[in-house]
């Protein structure tokens, strides 16, 4: 959500490169609308899965939630990624 489009590929090509076989990580998105001063771009779950799975990377979890805060219009997505 803080990276646009092409920050997001280049991003999941250094995460990966990281990551050894059988390594995770967890992502959480935020949607919904952006604060005032704050820099963040549109993401869908399913774009991010994508693309991780385009670089070798599998879906562990996938839960969506509403906003912890109760901040009206934002929820968040959390993807938990394995490589190999």
């Amino acid at each position: 959500m803080h990276l646009d489009e092409e920050q997001r590929a280049s991003a999941m090509v250094c995460l990966t490169g990281l990551l050894g076989t059988g390594g995770r990580i967890i992502l959480s998105l935020r949607h919904g609308p952006v604060p005032v001063g704050r820099r963040m771009f549109p993401v869908t779950a399913q774009e991010t899965i994508g693309l991780a799975r385009r670089h070798g990377l599998g879906v562990l979890h996938h839960a969506q939630r509403e906003d912890p805060h109760g901040r009206p219009g934002v929820s968040w997505t959390c993807l938990g990624l394995q490589h190999g």
